[in-house]
């Protein structure tokens, strides 16, 4: 008889983690469910305790406060104090949801990892494990997961990579695994509000500071309330005439925002650091074609990417490209399988 095969889930309670874990039970998979408290009494909890206790399976609280304010709340803090624009949900993925809770997971005894990301994996002839985008163009997640290791991709499943998320969501509903109010999960968990600023401010009160809104030439445009509020490529909120304007600049040190017109902002050439390449890292000097993207919303753009020292990269565009953001994930694609990612540099030192 062969043993069936154990999935410790990551549930959250959502739509989609929880349709994940009903799909999973009813593919006869032995279903155990995991959920991290990431700050306080996390509703996380409630929620997947409910969902578990409906599907009648095994449910276990995985307390990372202190991971989490260490992984992910204290440099997203630390990235806008630089001048830089993070991506937390990257840094989540990575190092708590498959790293931390992947683990624990597998310790536990499971076979493998399983969560609600609309993304794909494909294992190959010679073993290695291609990430591929889901198949909802307007949802898929392979973005946010592009750091994942061929490690932690060879012990995780996406059930739902196949769905699109208005059919995942009807089905939750239905099954009454959510609330049939139960709406769009936040982009950002830690913020319900959205208010990034007041995070940075109460652990940085000297960045809140009134400062220049200046052209490239020193004109001064306007006043600002803290130049770490802004980010590169910005056009709305500016609040200036004469326009439009766009962030070319952010100086910290100085309490600056530097604006110029739409093509100074636009870039060919973007260095990245912490690259991930998967199967494995080509030699220095290669790498090749691919489709990139700097950002999640953003349509892959024809490059070239070209390995560097110390696990860098080179990123060269065919067209130029607009609102490159230094702290932000540059992902390289070919066709819809995941090929490289690497954190965005700065052109030049921002603060210098």
């Amino acid at each position: 008889m062969t043993k069936k095969l154990t999935i410790g889930i990551g549930l959250s309670g959502g739509a989609d983690s929880s349709f994940a874990a009903f799909l999973l039970k009813q593919q006869g998979c032995d279903v155990h469910a995991f959920t991290m408290r990431l700050q306080g009494n996390s509703a996380a909890v409630a929620k997947g305790r409910r969902v578990a206790e409906k599907l009648d399976i095994p449910f276990q609280v995985l307390e990372l406060q202190d991971r989490f304010e260490q992984l992910v709340l204290a440099p997203f803090v630390e990235s806008y104090a630089r001048g830089f624009t993070p991506s937390p949900c990257v840094l989540c993925n990575r190092d708590l949801k498959f790293g931390l809770m992947g683990q624990a997971i597998l310790d536990s005894g499971c076979d493998l990892l399983a969560t609600g990301h609309y993304a794909r994996l494909k294992t190959t002839a010679d073993g290695s494990v291609r990430l591929l985008r889901g198949i909802d163009a307007a949802k898929e997640q392979s973005y946010f997961l592009a750091q994942l290791s061929q490690e932690q991709l060879g012990k995780i499943c996406f059930p739902l990579g196949e769905w699109r998320k208005e059919d995942v969501v009807r089905q939750a509903k239905a099954r009454q695994l959510v609330p049939e109010s139960e709406g769009e999960s936040q982009d950002l968990c830690f913020l319900p509000d959205g208010d990034f600023a007041a995070l940075v401010t109460g652990r940085h009160p000297e960045l809140q500071r009134e400062g220049w809104i200046m052209d490239e030439s020193g004109r001064k445009l306007g006043r600002h309330n803290g130049a770490f509020r802004y980010t590169y490529g910005q056009r709305q909120g500016l609040g200036l005439g004469g326009g439009p304007w766009f962030v070319s600049h952010i100086n910290i040190q100085d309490n600056l925002v530097i604006v110029t017109h739409a093509e100074a902002v636009l870039s060919r050439q973007v260095r990245l650091r912490g690259m991930n390449w998967l199967p494995a890292p080509p030699p220095l000097g290669e790498g090749g074609e691919c489709q990139a993207q700097v950002r999640y919303r953003m349509k892959a753009r024809d490059a070239d990417i070209f390995a560097t020292r110390n696990g860098c990269a080179r990123l060269e565009f065919k067209d130029p490209v607009s609102a490159v953001t230094p702290g932000q994930l540059a992902v390289c694609y070919r066709g819809e399988e995941v090929f490289a990612s690497g954190w965005i540099e700065p052109e030049t030192d921002q603060n210098g």
